[in-house]
Formats: C-alpha cells, structure tokens, sequence
C-alpha cells in the first residue's frame, strides 16, 4: 500500500514535471555490472581464493576429527574408562572447535561477511560515482535500476520530500 502510494506521488511529480521540461530518463541492470564488470569479477577471485583457504582448514579439521575417531574405534577396546572419556573428550573438543571455526568464518557476522562487505564497499561507491558522472554527461533527469526498480540517480530538483512533508504537516488530522 505504502509503495503504490509513493509511486503514485512519483507519477504525479514526474508528470506536473515533464510539462516544464522533457526529461531524460533511463535504466541500468545492477545485476548485470556486478556480474560482467572487471572490478567486480576482481573482488569475486579474491574471495574465492579466500573461501577455498577456509575450505581448507575446514577440510583439515574434519580430517583430524576423523582421525581421532579411527584411533578411538582401534584402541577403545585396549583403553581404560578414564582413557575412553578422554578420547571421547578430545573428540568433541575437535568437533566444538570445528563448530566455532563455522560460526566465525561463515556464520551471521562472521569474517566471510565481512571480508564480501569490504571488497564490495569500493566497487559500490566507484558504481555510484560513475552513475552520477554518466546521468551528468548525458543530461539524464532519472536512472532507474531494472533489478530492484528504484532510483539510481535523480536531479535534486525532482525530489518533492520536502513538499510531501510540509503537506503532511499542514494537515492535524490523525
């Protein structure tokens, strides 16, 4: 409902706009720049290498948590109770260790997440700056973006917040 009424407004700037002007509107794929473009594919390779390294320590620790599992299995038979519980002990401690391993690398707000974030902050900045730079050069009044749909760059002069606001305000009723 919010968005239909917020277009709606848009619609209705754009069109009390384009009888004082001609604007020249136009789009761009973001999907398309982040998967063709060579800083992106640059930033890509990086954190792939990165991931594979993470990859494989994980790959290492499940080998040695396999490990330690085969020799519990071979010599369980051999071991006292107390010998049994402390294999068993260094057992899970591999397993929570792997588990916190996980967690800081590929969970929520892990490195992972943060290593995507850093690497991507630059190229969405360079991207901003070349789409202002572009709208500029060519007179563009909007740029859309054809993935998400919202604006991209827009002439500071269609910007109507400020009128919505006061209008708002101006009316007591609630």
């Amino acid at each position: 409902m919010k968005r239909n009424i917020i277009l709606l407004v848009l619609c209705l700037a754009l069109s009390s706009i384009m009888k004082a002007e001609t604007l020249n509107i136009a789009y761009l794929d973001t999907d398309r720049i982040m998967e063709e473009s060579q800083i992106t594919q640059e930033a890509q390779r990086i954190f792939t290498v990165e991931r594979e390294e993470w990859e494989q320590k994980l790959n290492e620790m499940d080998q040695e948590i396999d490990r330690l599992k085969a020799e519990y299995e071979t010599r369980k038979l051999t071991l006292t109770e107390a010998g049994k519980a402390q294999a068993q002990e260094r057992i899970d401690a591999k397993i929570a260790e792997r588990r916190r391993f996980i967690e800081s690398i590929f969970g929520e707000s892990g490195i992972a997440m943060q290593r995507n974030a850093e690497l991507l902050e630059p190229i969405m900045i360079k991207l901003k700056n070349s789409i202002e730079k572009i709208a500029l050069e060519n007179d563009y009044a909007i740029i859309f973006d054809a993935v998400g749909g919202g604006i991209l760059y827009a002439k500071p002069n269609l910007d109507i917040t400020d009128l919505v606001i006061i209008d708002l305000n101006e009316d007591d009723s609630f």
